[in-house]
């Protein structure tokens, strides 16, 4: 496993009442990783509702982002190994 560090930019634009959750959702990421814990985290995208985020990144060899490694009907999992 490799385990380089990368700093990268991503860009966000979202209606604003969703942007304590999305924060909150990237907070827990970053605690559970200090803990060393392992949990699944998500957000509920309501494509039908008024969740259309926008996302651009930037950064220097970033890789194709990944496919899911669960998708069913109750969402997608995401998981590096």
């Amino acid at each position: 496993m490799k385990n380089d560090t990368k700093k990268f930019t991503v860009e966000v634009e979202m209606q604003e009442r969703w942007i304590p959750h999305f924060l909150g959702m990237l907070k827990t990421m970053q605690q559970l990783g200090s803990q060393g814990s392992s949990r699944p985290v998500g957000i509920y995208a309501d494509g039908d509702g008024d969740f259309r985020p926008t996302f651009k990144w930037e950064g220097e060899g970033l890789p194709e982002p990944a496919k899911p490694v669960k998708a069913k009907e109750d969402g997608y999992f995401y998981d590096a190994g």
